[in-house]
């Protein structure tokens, strides 16, 4: 026969009354070495109080559990003494629940990586299930609350020790949804059949929140082993690797680094744009580690290439393509991440870049002097071979376009600088010997070559021969109006001018102009530009030999 049970209503005090003990009893609970999931479940957290004995032969029936559990086998909440009769069976009630709640709440699988997900589920639809079916019978004897309470804390502590064991990120995402988007959803606590008894009301928000930041801390903690691990093997296969001139081996070093350091911020996404902010930070410091390894080994690759006879720049192309399109990503998902973080692996990225420009240049700017000097000085027509050592070089790459561009427009810039320098530096004596007599209309076919070859490899480029085009106007200058004229269209005209301001005026003296007619000339020049050309005493093109 059912006993009833008198229970007292709830003082509107109780909330204010109950931190006291229940501040003490976390305290005990620190010092006692409980994990807070199964504190004590006294009168303090089930907040009725009992006039009449309760039947625990029946209740353990109601249960399916033995009214003589062992307490230190199903859960630290009966290790506490009570100090009365009353509260000896109320402990005792609440333990005879929470052995029923670790007899039905699933057991964890031995495999999570293959089971993890149905597991959850179980989980998901015993916890409703059960609360649905002993809440009426728990009712009239007032434990429907310490009902709840004990299913709250055994199922955190159940995910808990879950956590404990789950190494891959893919399961830490799924366990960090099902905390956040599941546990409190209408799949579960949230049940719409739930309502009358409302243990979403009655949740400790506290250790909720207590293990969605532990969980939190092990996904972070997974994605930097896994994210790192990654990149090194990325590392590692592009050590091995040979380039050849096959464009999935000169793309795949940055489509795999960016395929790395997106997924996880992405999958997280799906949970919490917070959450995505915090993976994708400890991503970048991942990928900030792997470039300073990256950078320090290419700087010695690349230099060693750049000694060599005839260096293979598809290799300096590879790095220009992956420096440009990692600062590109970073740059693009730096929302919401550390700025310093951000301003060092640009940093990083923009020192590399720079060096291999300039190791390119280097090459280039060699290739062009054998080439230049050979054809300044000899009789044969040589300028082609320079267009074939262009090409030799720069063949045309699809898949850095953008990068050949750049890297085009530097070369051009050189090139042509350098073509300027040997041609001041010949006597036009002399080169209408090895040339033609018409020495302007040699130049400007070379400039016109070279302009052609350099367009074709990066179409758009900056055209850098404009001041190459103006010698044959300025040689069939025979007045001095006319030579200002030229001048001045020059200094609008021509970018190469103005990277070094000392070329027009040493051409004006190749021309064959006096002290004071280039002196006439400058000054308008002056007049037309806020750069008036540094004080000249002696200077690379003073010594020329002008005719």
């Amino acid at each position: 026969m059912k006993k009833f049970l008198k229970i007292r209503k709830r003082s509107k005090s109780w909330g204010a009354d109950s931190r006291k003990p229940l501040i003490e009893n976390n305290n005990n609970d620190i010092q006692d070495g409980y994990s807070g999931y199964d504190n004590p479940l006294d009168q303090n957290t089930c907040t009725t109080q009992v006039e009449k004995e309760i039947p625990l032969q029946e209740l353990a029936e109601l249960l399916g559990v033995t009214p003589d559990v062992n307490p230190s086998e199903d859960g630290s909440c009966c290790s506490l003494r009570p100090e009365t009769d009353s509260a000896q069976q109320k402990q005792r009630a609440v333990c005879l629940i929470q052995a029923s709640v670790s007899q039905h709440l699933p057991k964890p699988p031995s495999d999570l990586d293959q089971n993890l997900h149905q597991h959850l589920i179980n989980v998901q639809e015993t916890v409703p299930n059960e609360l649905l079916r002993l809440s009426p019978l728990l009712e009239e004897m007032g434990l429907t609350e310490c009902l709840i309470n004990c299913y709250h804390r055994q199922t955190l502590g159940h995910i808990d020790e879950l956590l404990k064991n789950v190494q891959s990120c893919k399961k830490s995402f799924v366990l960090m949804n099902w905390i956040l988007h599941a546990y409190l959803s209408k799949e579960l606590l949230g049940h719409p059949d739930l309502q009358k008894m409302d243990p979403m009301e009655k949740v400790d928000l506290l250790l909720f929140t207590e293990l969605a930041a532990k969980a939190k801390n092990k996904l972070l903690d997974n994605v930097q082993k896994q994210v790192r691990a990654h990149l090194e093997n990325i590392l590692q296969i592009e050590r091995r690797q040979d380039i050849g001139d096959k464009e999935e081996t000169c793309i795949g070093l940055y489509i795999n680094t960016i395929g790395c350091i997106h997924a996880m911020p992405k999958e997280a996404q799906k949970i919490s744009s917070k959450l995505s902010d915090e993976v994708r930070e400890v991503c970048f410091q991942e990928l900030l580690m792997f470039l300073e390894r990256y950078a320090s080994e290419q700087t010695e690759i690349l230099g060693k290439k750049a000694k060599m006879d005839k260096p293979e720049t598809i290799h300096f192309f590879k790095t220009l393509k992956t420096c440009k399109e990692l600062k590109q990503h970073v740059q693009t998902n730096s929302k919401g991440i550390n700025e310093s973080l951000i301003q060092k692996i640009a940093a990083t990225l923009e020192n590399m870049e720079d060096f291999t420009l300039k190791l390119l240049m280097e090459i280039i700017e060699h290739m062009a002097e054998i080439h230049l000097k050979n054809y300044f000085k000899t009789e044969n027509k040589q300028f082609f071979f320079l267009i074939l050592g262009v090409k030799a070089y720069f063949p045309k790459l699809s898949w850095c376009q953008d990068v050949q561009k750049r890297v085009m427009d530097e070369a051009y810039k050189l090139i042509a600088h350098t073509y300027l320098k040997h041609l001041i530096r010949s006597s036009q004596k002399k080169l209408r010997k090895c040339w033609s007599p018409d020495v302007g209309q040699t130049v400007t076919e070379d400039a016109e070559s070279l302009h052609d070859t350099i367009s074709d490899l990066a179409p758009g480029v900056q055209q850098w021969n404009l001041m190459l085009l103006k010698v044959q106007e300025l040689l069939k200058d025979k007045d001095s109006d006319a030579v200002k004229l030229t001048a001045a269209s020059m200094l609008k005209e021509c970018p190469t001018w103005r990277e070094d301001k000392e070329l027009l005026p040493a051409l004006l003296r190749w021309k064959g102009l006096s002290g004071w007619e280039m002196k006439e000339v400058l000054e308008v020049l002056d007049s037309l530009s806020e750069c008036r050309p540094r004080p000249r005493s002696v200077t690379w093109y003073s010594c020329l030999i002008c005719w």
